[in-house]
């Protein structure tokens, strides 16, 4: 404990931190010296003078003030922040510990350090003179007051007591008639029982006298404090006392003050103890006197076995030999300060900044104080700190970028080995350099010279980033494109230390990225812009003519007949017709037009600043007649017609996708008109193409539903009268029972490709009936199917007939396919191995409309099939055009040379059949003999002719 007298004040007089007491008014109620020094702007420095708020700053105030609360009511035992001084104080950091004082409710104790390495000590010198003098002030005080006297005869059971006796209770020297019972009945009842056993230890002579300090009641009810003293003044001769004599003192200011002494001494030893850090005192013979209960608890002691020890025995052998000098030098009067790596006694090791102060009292050094402040962190933070700088300085060698580093005028302080390469400067050479002059920085279009985003980013104090575009010239006058980033390098006060630029060479990277831009908006076969980009020229058509621009056009335009230049010539000759093309577009458009290639034969012009539509008819007309001269490509002479589609802004739309959409639209329109024609977008084309995909979307759902039946009509033998096959035809009738003509919707599955699931369902219906056929007819009844384009091109076709014809257990020469010239086109070479496969299958084939393609003969050659059926168009007018005479007779000849069957369709008139039949054609189809009708009603018509 310390000693009596000791105040906060005097304890922590000679620390160099800030020491205080503060209330929950976050007043200071005490404060030594050094924080005063800091309160300076407080005009009196007395207890209560000055507030937390008048020495820390007004904006870190928030949160700090949260934490003090908190410990202040109880909710937490410390608190510990750093935070900047007030301005009144000047600038700089302090760190600041509040700890809760046992016993004190409402009151903490607050640590203010400037220096995290130097801990304020207390400066216990001063502290004993100021018990000391506390001491002698309480002494003083006592000696001037007033005793009373008193003067007992116990057999005679009589009492004197003097005036100021009485005067010490309140009473009057003639008002109180004082007895021994009177006495004992005015001491407090608590303190009667501890009277008796001093007066006997005396009369026992065990003492020469005795006293008691307890509580008498004063005159006011009050209780006082007295301290009564006595002493047997004359013995009788048996050993008893004849007289007892002695004085009573009226103390209750010095016991208040001892209470209040003893409290203070408490609080005192409760900031001790809460003071972060070893507290210690070692007298001058190096000996143990004093240590907090943090000393203890790192020494694992407690005070009453430290208490003596020499110093080498509490710190162990070793470290008191490293120790020894700087103890020796605080006792010869220099304070010692340096850091250490100790071994608590847990075991763990700490890093401390250790101070040895010496205890100066009277100019003689009595002992030494000792200070031990747990920088561990701190430490561990520095040792990170400087690995995380080794780290950077090596990543900052090796890494790929350049790192150039400034003050904060620009000055060059530091550059690595890539910014050397790229600016031509070495480190050595540009250190001191202004940035701009080791950075000659213009944009790469046109070299004008662009402001170092460092100093940019010294100036606005932000992260700034430089142009993509932007070029680096170095000291040999090498060009490269660089992408850099540039900021400001701060402390933690805000304040500026100077920026930091890195930057990279970019010219492969940016030459890639400007090709992949132009290949990501251009088409890669005609260098024309693509889709992407024509869709943006489009927008910023659109834009300015919002702004008050001439309308504009989009002219598409597609390739007559291209799938047949690429199926017989190859696709090496299509894509040479394609750039032919291509650039003859290029020739006739204006720099202002756009010309686009859209993907296969598909080309887009954007027509810009027209006056009128006229414009339009005339450039249409300009282009049909340019683009309509024959191209030589290779050894091949091409005459090609386009099918051109216009649509107007803003008459026909003012968005991009209603303008490319109505210029298909119309597009589409020209192309069904007969090709090689241009038609303007209208709404009726519109109304059209919106027909067409209702269409669509009702035939999706029939195919989702089976809506689909099959109707057959009869091949008939016309000499003969005898029925040779039949046809499957398949039929779709709405919900509302109205049918839908196989002319429409036969080319609308076609065009979204669910003639694949309806082309299976066909085959698969027709091969079962073919098969009930084959087991109820008395004959053998073939059923022809009609094979589109797309389902022949599949990869698993011939599986799928294969498949079909195991499933049902029809005969393969019972089914019949039927294809057409187109079919074959593609790929000639492909289709006749498929075609060998199905007729090793056992199945015939048939060319549908024959005479209507472009390589009849020559497919003849080359594939397996069974029959020609000549085209209907021929067969219409048969009876009255030569020409179709012609033709049809020049079908049956090559049919009869090439023994292949020959079937004529569309027969209606009995002259039809009777011009067929002249010109040796026997087998016919048509209405003449019968419509196409249901499964069951084919049947009976069947029987009917077998049984007439």
């Amino acid at each position: 404990m310390l000693q009596p007298g000791l105040t906060f004040v005097s304890a922590f007089a000679q620390f160099s931190d800030g020491v205080a007491l503060i209330d929950l008014d976050l007043r200071f109620r005490d404060a030594n010296r050094a924080l005063w020094r800091w309160l300076s702007h407080v005009s009196v420095p007395e207890a209560g003078a000055g507030t937390l708020p008048d020495l820390l700053h007004p904006e870190d105030l928030p949160g700090q003030l949260r934490a003090v609360s908190d410990v202040l009511g109880g909710a937490r035992q410390e608190a510990a922040f750093v935070a900047r001084l007030h301005p009144g104080q000047g600038s700089g950091w302090v760190s600041v510990t509040v700890s809760a004082v046992p016993g004190a409710p409402g009151v903490a104790l607050i640590v203010v350090r400037r220096d995290a390495q130097r801990q304020a000590l207390l400066d216990v010198q001063a502290e004993l003179a100021a018990v000391t003098a506390e001491a002698e002030r309480l002494r003083l005080a006592l000696n001037g007051s007033h005793d009373g006297v008193w003067d007992w005869y116990p057999q005679r059971e009589t009492i004197y007591v003097s005036p100021g006796w009485k005067r010490i209770l309140g009473y009057h020297r003639s008002a109180l008639d004082v007895t021994v019972d009177v006495w004992l009945n005015l001491i407090h009842p608590d303190d009667r029982p501890g009277l008796m056993p001093r007066y006997q230890q005396h009369v026992a002579l065990e003492t020469a006298s005795y006293e008691f300090e307890h509580r008498m009641r004063h005159r006011n009810g009050q209780w006082v404090w007295v301290l009564l003293r006595g002493q047997v003044s004359v013995w009788n001769a048996d050993g008893t006392p004849e007289r007892v004599t002695g004085t009573l003192r009226d103390v209750t200011e010095q016991v208040g003050a001892r209470h209040e002494l003893q409290r203070t001494q408490a609080h005192l030893q409760a900031i001790m103890n809460a003071v972060p850090g070893l507290i210690g005192y070692k007298d001058r013979e190096l000996r143990h006197q004093y240590g907090n209960v943090a000393y203890q608890e790192w020494y694992g002691r407690p005070h009453s076995e430290l208490r003596g020890l020499h110093v080498r025995e509490v710190i162990g052998e070793e470290m008191y030999r490293l120790n020894e000098p700087f103890m020796r030098a605080a006792l010869a009067g220099a304070e010692q300060h340096f850091e250490r790596s100790l071994t608590d006694a847990h075991g763990q090791e700490r890093h401390v900044m250790v101070s040895y102060v010496p205890d100066l009292h009277g100019g003689e050094v009595h002992g030494l104080f000792v200070l031990a402040v747990d920088i561990t962190s701190r430490y561990r933070a520095e040792q990170a700190l400087m690995e995380e700088r080794e780290w950077a300085r090596t990543t900052l060698q090796s890494i790929g970028d350049g790192v150039i580093t400034t003050d904060p005028q620009g000055r060059v302080t530091f550059m690595n080995p890539v910014a050397e390469k790229l600016t031509g400067w070495s480190a050595a050479e540009g250190s001191g350099q202004p940035i701009e002059g080791i950075m000659h920085l213009s944009t790469e279009r046109d070299e004008q010279r662009v402001h170092n985003p460092l100093l940019v980013a010294l100036q606005e104090q932000r992260v700034v980033g430089m142009a993509f575009d932007t070029t680096l010239r170095s000291r040999a006058g090498t060009a490269r494109t660089i992408a850099d980033s540039a900021a400001p390098i701060r402390r933690p006060d805000g304040t500026t230390l100077g920026g930091v630029i890195v930057f990279h060479d970019v010219s492969e990277t940016r030459a890639m990225a400007v090709r992949m831009s132009h290949l990501a908006q251009h088409d890669a076969l005609t260098d024309l812009p693509n889709r992407v980009l024509l869709q943006d020229r489009i927008q910023q058509a659109l834009a300015r003519h919002r702004r008050g621009g001439r309308p504009f056009a989009l002219v598409f335009m597609d390739l007559d007949h291209f799938k047949y230049v690429n199926d017989s010539l190859g696709h090496q000759v299509g894509d040479e017709l394609l750039r032919a093309v291509s650039r003859r577009l290029g020739e006739l458009v204006r720099e202002t037009d756009t010309v686009s290639r859209q993907g296969g034969d598909e080309f887009v012009l954007l027509l810009t600043e027209l006056r009128t539509v006229m414009d339009v008819r005339a450039f249409a007309d300009r282009l049909e007649e340019y683009l309509r001269q024959p191209y030589e490509v290779g050894e091949h002479v091409l005459n090609i017609s386009f099918s051109l589609g216009i649509a107007l802004c803003p008459t026909d739309g003012e968005d991009v996708g209603t303008l490319l959409r109505h210029a298909d639209v119309a597009m589409y329109q020209a192309k069904a008109a007969g090709r090689g024609r241009t038609q303007f977008f209208s709404r009726d084309l519109l109304a059209s193409v919106e027909q067409r995909h209702r269409l669509i979307t009702q035939l999706r759902g029939a195919v989702t539903d089976g809506a689909f039946t099959l109707h057959y009509q009869p091949k008939v033998n016309a000499v003969t009268g005898a029925v040779t096959g039949v046809e499957a035809l398949l039929r779709w009738t709405l919900p509302d029972g109205t049918p839908v003509s196989p002319a429409d919707f036969i080319p609308a599955a076609e065009e979204s490709g669910l003639i694949l699931p309806l082309g299976r369902w066909v085959l698969e219906q027709a091969c079962a009936q073919a098969r009930q056929w084959e087991r109820t007819l008395p004959e053998p009844l073939p059923v022809a199917v009609n094979i589109s384009a797309l389902q022949f091109s599949q990869p698993d076709f011939v599986e799928q007939v294969r498949g079909t014809l195991h499933a049902s257990g029809l005969t393969p020469g019972l089914l019949e396919l039927e294809i057409t010239e187109s079919l074959l086109a593609p790929d000639p070479e492909e289709a006749r191995e498929r075609l060998v496969v199905l007729r090793d299958l056992g199945v015939r084939l048939s060319i549908d409309d024959f005479g209507t393609g472009f390589s009849s003969l020559s497919y003849l050659k080359l594939f397996p099939v069974h029959t020609l059926k000549i085209d209907r168009a021929f067969v219409r007018d048969v009876a009255t055009d030569r020409n179709d005479v012609a033709i049809v007779e020049a079908v049956i000849g090559i049919g009869q040379a090439m023994n292949l069957d020959v079937l004529a369709e569309g027969v209606e008139t009995p002259r039809q059949v009777e011009v067929l039949a002249r010109l040796g054609c026997a087998a016919m189809q048509g209405y003449h003999f019968a419509r196409p009708m249901p499964a069951a009603e084919m049947t009976a018509w069947i029987g009917a002719r077998r049984n007439p």
